[in-house]
């Protein structure tokens, strides 16, 4: 089934991009603010997040019970999510509802009137999100290889979810002046996506609900490290039965040319179940339960990251078996099976996501902030098959190089001994 994506900008700087997907039943929305946790300042550590759980506490016309029930009553559901660079708060809902929907998101969108009781209120929810994630070792693995990668003191290497201690002197003055600079036409993109009338209908309606939003201005946030910083981080878990690792290498930025090849490295290294790590580690030697990479691509740098969860005795033949992998991956040039295998799994997933109306509106309201434009899915799969097998070997040798190696552990103190150890000679 074709697509047709229309995209408009309002006066006030919003981006406004539209997907039609006539065969669909249903209607994905999607609202971005292009601040995130790297926006913040020294003492407004984790405000963007306790903002976007503020934004479902009420407007002068709806409490956060009439905000929940008015979406769960036309048969949606809505989420938000806080990362570095961005926050957003998406919804699907059958597509008859769609102007109801649009009309309690873009409420509490521009709306928020931080009740001074919900504000002490969300202040302990979060406080108990923290404590929780102590307890969660592959989320507080996050939180350590951020550190070890960007330096405590950067933004970057900092939790999105702040601390105890920082969210705890957050003021209504302090929350609103964050607001007012981040939740501006500027900085703002919607994105809807499925069975709607036509792109003209829905511009109408968010001109008239969101068009007198102030324009607002930049909003400034420093500067990516452009090398490694602390190196590693430790954090003691109570259970001995098993270590977490995380290894994060710098790589590609999001508008680097090297990221096809860096994507195709991923699949092969150890995205999926066919890749070298799930394969040799999991597989053939059963080292390990979990083994995985991911690369994440930021404005002005980027993480290639391999992450493990492991029985420690198994830790030093895991990181030897690692080594063979990367070295391997830097000398010899990858077969061109295996290249195309990993085109064909990329372009695969890609276009199955695609027929989802959340997966198209994700799709282009990143496009947008990233790029300002939709970024059409087969331009990039074209750029990805014409990658080489002697760009796969450049680009790692790129990013596995010597010295560029962050390391964290979640675990013991002897795990944590055979990692620096390991770490200390690759």
């Amino acid at each position: 089934m074709q697509t047709e994506t229309k995209i408009h900008r309002l006066e006030n700087g919003l981006r406004l991009a539209t997907t039609s997907m006539p065969h669909m039943a249903s209607v994905a929305v999607g609202f971005w603010t292009d601040v995130g946790s790297r926006h913040e300042k020294s003492g407004e550590h984790g405000m963007a997040h306790f903002v976007e759980h503020l934004l479902f506490k009420g407007t002068p016309t709806r409490s956060a019970e009439d905000i929940s029930r008015q979406i769960e009553g036309i048969g949606a559901g809505i989420d938000g999510f806080t990362v570095e660079d961005h926050t957003c708060y998406h919804s699907r809902c059958p597509a008859e509802q769609f102007v109801p929907l649009l009309d309690v998101m873009t409420d509490f969108y521009q709306n928020p009137v931080f009740d001074p009781q919900e504000i002490e209120s969300e202040r302990r929810v979060i406080r108990e999100e923290i404590a929780m994630v102590r307890d969660l070792p592959s989320q507080y693995l996050e939180d350590l290889i951020s550190e070890a990668a960007w330096g405590k003191n950067h933004p970057l290497g900092r939790s999105i979810t702040g601390t105890v201690e920082s969210i705890s002197q957050f003021t209504r003055d302090d929350v609103f002046d964050f607001f007012n600079r981040a939740y501006t036409g500027e900085h703002t993109v919607v994105a809807v996506a499925g069975k709607i009338t036509d792109h003209d209908s829905v511009a109408d309606v968010i001109a008239e609900r969101l068009g007198k939003m102030k324009r607002g201005s930049e909003f400034p946030f420093e500067s990516a490290p452009s090398e490694r910083q602390s190196g590693h981080v430790f954090g003691e878990i109570p259970s001995r039965e098993q270590a977490h690792v995380a290894l994060a290498f710098r790589s590609a930025d999001r508008y680097s040319e090297a990221r096809y090849a860096q994507k195709v490295i991923n699949v092969i290294l150890g995205e999926n179940m066919s890749s070298r790590l799930f394969q040799s580690i999991r597989e053939r030697l059963g080292l390990c339960y979990e083994v995985q990479s991911d690369c994440v691509a930021l404005s002005d740098a980027g993480i290639f990251q391999v992450y493990l969860a492991l029985d420690p005795d198994n830790l030093e033949p895991t990181l030897r078996s690692i080594t063979d992998i990367l070295d391997d991956l830097c000398e010899s040039l990858i077969s061109e099976s295996e290249l195309e295998a990993a085109k064909r799994y990329i372009s695969g997933q890609s276009r199955i996501s695609l027929e989802n109306t959340a997966s198209q509106m994700m799709w282009v309201g990143e496009s947008l902030l990233a790029f300002d434009r939709r970024v059409d899915s087969e331009e990039v799969l074209e750029k990805i098959h014409a990658v080489t097998a002697m760009e796969v070997r450049e680009e790692a040798r790129s990013i596995f190089r010597s010295g560029a190696l962050s390391t964290a552990l979640a675990g013991s103190y002897e795990a944590n001994s055979a990692l620096c150890h390991w770490s200390a000679h690759s």
